[in-house]
């Protein structure tokens, strides 16, 4: 927070100031996804942006991926443990250190200090993931033996010095990536951002003046924490126990689950979540930078829970005024909270099933807030190669689609990022156009977790190698060791997986978490995600609801009949509403 005396501002200034640090922080994000280079960036929108006060407090975030605009307190809380208050105007740092709050190597950020009248007052922050940092595999690697065989590590570097930009730097950073132009443009981008940032943020100081801004400042982040220790002390007080939870593997020791265990504790109008008893870290680099991931995970989580932005009548900035509520416990040497020099870059996994979690412990607090068990995992993954008659490589990173458990009143939502990704889905059209790579199938998965509210749909994506392919994957929920888990009645939903040549003699079903896995020209990869878990007992579905997901796929006529007790037609067009009944026991 700022350290400017408060000053009385009426509401009318406070509501506009509001509107205009948000406004900022999207403008950011806007021109940081429309010049970038790299598709995971252009296109997913794996990115954050935003405002923050000299002493790195969150004022203001972009709409994009809450991992990485909730990472960023950390980023320069790492960048001021280096260079502490050798800060001058016109300087610009690189960071993505994931032992000095970084999210993961992947995740660049660049921070630039704002000073007004020569004082520093704020920083501008864009981060996003790029596409190679040059380390062990091009794109996305799981079977990293530690942090340095990540990539290139920048801390706290540099890259211009009170207005003077270090060409020879810049050159050096580029020549050690396997996709210098596309690296050269994101991180442009992340520059220009930044840069729109400090801009914006100091024609609102000369506007409004100084400590109007600041003040004002202050208030939303105290507005927001007031807000939500308001809603927590109407929670009950004790642990909330989420059920035990398995991760695959570290991709190494294949069929060796890790354990994820997580409660949630309420006191008074403070909460905190702890991951005490969860599996310690591992060999692999299927650990999670605990000041970069996992705390973000839980202020974004315990944020949606408390205070849904649809339901709940008033909305609070997301900012560090939330943060200052809630408590994260990871024991150290944890896979929440590695030990250096562990590799901690495939963390998203992890991450996903945490936010699962946390929903599962607060289900029998707020059983109309929460969701049944969702897929709690990404297939994140990438393919590369060398790029014909180049010097460079081409490397798609892909998010694929998963889904959300059903809620009280709704279905569960299909085909969506894990619950804190929040990327987009890119167009095939216009990655076929990019990489030697031919979409053969892109359609929803049938059959999600029966319930009175279905479970969500997850995909299947099949893609045709064009040219000899490395595909790497930091997935999970492929064994079927901890499927998406049904709730007050309604079933586990279906564990995802990833198959090779699906149909053919030489058909193999790969693990999700693969590093460098050799694709050659022709062959066929299909990625299926899961499905996710119903909430509430099936037989109480309307059965017009079942007969339209058996007209759409969804389910078929057998499945109607054994899990939701409803019986249609020969032709599955009109319920029998007699068998019906008499299937139901009515």
């Amino acid at each position: 927070m700022s350290t400017t005396p408060q000053t009385k501002l009426d509401p009318i200034t406070l509501s506009v100031l509001g509107g205009a640090f948000k406004a900022i922080a999207k403008q950011m994000a806007q021109v940081l996804y429309r010049m970038s280079y790299s598709s995971i960036i252009r296109e997913s929108e794996d990115l954050g942006c935003g405002i923050f006060f000299a002493d790195g407090s969150e004022l203001c975030e972009s709409d994009t991926t809450p991992m990485h605009v909730g990472s960023i307190p950390g980023y320069l809380e790492g960048i001021m443990s280096v260079v502490g208050d050798d800060i001058h105007d016109g300087d610009v740092f690189l960071h993505n250190d994931p032992y000095l709050g970084a999210s993961h190597t992947p995740d660049l950020c660049i921070a630039i200090p704002i000073f007004y009248e020569g004082r520093h007052c704020a920083w501008a922050c864009a981060n996003g993931h790029v596409a190679d940092l040059g380390g062990m595999s091009p794109g996305l690697m799981v079977h990293t033996i530690d942090v340095w065989a990540e990539g290139d590590h920048y801390t706290a570097l540099r890259v211009e010095s009170r207005g003077v930009r270090n060409d020879e730097l810049w050159k050096h950073i580029w020549r050690n990536t396997r996709t210098a132009t596309w690296n050269r443009g994101d991180t442009e981008a992340m520059i220009a951002a930044s840069r729109l940032g400090r801009a914006r943020f100091l024609e609102l100081i000369d506007k409004y003046g100084y400590e109007a801004v600041f003040g004002a400042g202050d208030y939303w982040l105290d507005y927001s924490e007031r807000t939500i220790r308001r809603e927590i002390a109407r929670a009950p007080d004790g642990v909330h126990r989420a059920p035990t939870q398995w991760l695959d593997d570290d991709g190494e020791h294949l069929g060796e689950p890790l354990r994820v265990e997580l409660a949630i504790r309420v006191d008074g109008d403070q909460i905190a979540v702890d991951l005490t008893g969860s599996n310690d870290q591992v060999s692999t680099g299927f650990n999670c930078p605990f000041s970069g991931s996992t705390q973000v995970i839980a202020y974004s989580i315990i944020r949606s829970i408390m205070l849904d932005e649809v339901t709940h009548p008033t909305v609070a900035p997301q900012n560090s005024g939330i943060f200052r509520a809630i408590d994260v416990v990871a024991p150290e040497g944890s896979i929440f909270n590695p030990r250096f020099p562990a590799s901690c870059t495939a963390r998203i996994n992890q991450v996903a099933k945490m936010a699962d979690s946390m929903n599962l412990a607060m289900a029998d607090v707020y059983p109309e807030r929460i969701c049944a068990g969702s897929a709690g995992h990404t297939f994140f993954v990438s393919y590369s190669g060398v790029v014909e008659g180049g010097d460079e490589y081409w490397v798609y990173i892909e998010v694929n689609e998963t889904s959300y458990g059903g809620r009280s009143g709704k279905d569960g939502m299909d085909a969506v990022d894990c619950m804190m990704g929040n990327t987009r889905n890119n167009p095939i059209e216009e990655l076929e156009l990019r990489n030697p790579m031919r979409c053969l199938q892109y359609e929803l998965r049938p059959g999600p977790g029966a319930g009175q509210w279905r479970g969500g749909m997850g995909v299947i994506r099949t893609w045709e190698c064009l040219t000899d392919t490395l595909f790497s994957g930091e997935g999970d929920g492929a064994t079927g060791v901890s499927p998406p888990r049904g709730l007050f009645g309604g079933h586990d939903g279906v564990p995802g997986e990833i198959v090779v040549n699906p149909g053919r003699e030489d058909e193999l079903r790969v693990p999700a978490k693969s590093t460098n896995y050799r694709l050659a020209q022709g062959d066929v990869i299909s990625l299926r995600t899961a499905n996710s878990a119903g909430y509430g007992d099936p037989r109480e579905r309307d059965p017009q609801r079942v007969l339209r997901d058996v007209l759409d796929e969804v389910v078929t006529i057998a499945e109607a009949e054994a899990h939701y007790g409803v019986a249609l037609d020969l032709d599955g067009a009109v319920v029998d509403d007699s068998r019906t009944r008499e299937l139901r026991g009515r």
